[in-house]
């Protein structure tokens, strides 16, 4: 029987702007209504997606940066898995061998080393470009653009970041349109700090976490405390982060149709694509018969 769904965001329950259509509020709720959990398990940090929660209407569990944070719906905190700060060192260290910007987060969000001015540029000439490369659909609004800007913390430079005590890095991103510079970046990081995990959303992106924090091992730590087995568990995404949870064996585990080749791969089902409300597709099967779950 079905008692947990899990979902990812990006390219999962978000549309082409960031937002929770009104036909997958309408499923969330329902599912919610016939007594089975759902809970967010996305890359993006905790403050990010209490603001689309909100202004979509819902609440639930957030399994938050790829798996280094945890919080229940009320924004308590489950667990956190922190990067090492000698070790944040080591990773801004290499970044720099490939003049790439680290784009660290902490418990409070995003932080910047890059200046206002600065980091304003580099959204309109590195991040969004990146995106769009992947995503031609991708919508970024003048809004969306000033939200990002204003809602990093800016710290002053990166010696005070690794040198001050107020913020503990759970994530690092950086974006590229030069792929194969991430490449190289990754195959040194990996190398380098077996300590940690390192992933692709997109070509055009790198995600740094430390190797206890991933999606499936929170998964799998927020089912243990909650009695859930993997066979009660339904679990969607669809890019290389969510790899660790979507391969959990006994899972069910469900792409998007706008998944990665190697998410379609491991996942036993599929649903519709992001666009197109898989999200509530997927729901509404298992609402169909949650003791014999199976996509109609």
């Amino acid at each position: 029987m079905i008692r947990l769904v899990a979902s990812d965001m990006d390219g999962t329950l978000l549309d082409s702007y960031r937002q929770i259509t009104e036909e997958n509020i309408s499923a969330i709720k329902e599912l919610q209504n016939n007594g089975i959990n759902f809970i967010i398990n996305t890359g993006r940090e905790y403050q990010n997606v209490m603001e689309i929660l909100d202004k979509a209407g819902l609440k639930c569990d957030m399994l938050c940066t790829n798996g280094a944070c945890g919080c229940d719906q009320n924004g308590n905190i489950l667990f956190q898995h922190f990067i090492p700060r000698e070790t944040v060192k080591k990773i801004f260290s290499i970044f720099r061998d490939f003049d790439l910007v680290p784009t660290p987060f902490s418990q409070d969000g995003r932080l910047s080393i890059l200046s206002k001015e600065e980091m304003r540029q580099y959204i309109k000439d590195v991040m969004v470009p990146a995106m769009q490369i992947n995503h031609p659909d991708f919508q970024y609004t003048p809004s969306d653009f000033q939200e990002l800007l204003d809602n990093c913390i800016y710290v002053d430079g990166t010696e005070e970041l690794l040198n001050g005590t107020h913020h503990n890095i759970l994530k690092i991103i950086s974006q590229s349109l030069n792929p194969d510079s991430l490449v190289q970046l990754r195959t040194r990081l990996e190398q380098e700090l077996p300590e940690l995990a390192v992933v692709s959303t997109v070509p055009t992106d790198i995600e740094i976490t430390s190797k206890n924090a991933q999606k499936g091992i929170a998964l799998m730590e927020y089912a243990k405390e909650k009695g859930y087995t993997p066979d009660e568990i339904v679990a969607i995404g669809d890019s290389e982060n969510d790899y660790s949870m979507l391969s959990i064996p006994g899972l069910h585990s469900v792409a998007m149709e706008n998944a990665a080749p190697m998410i379609q791969d491991i996942c036993v089902y599929r649903t519709r694509a992001n666009t197109n409300d898989g999200i509530a597709y997927i729901i509404k099967c298992i609402l169909a018969d949650r003791e014999n779950f199976e996509l109609l």
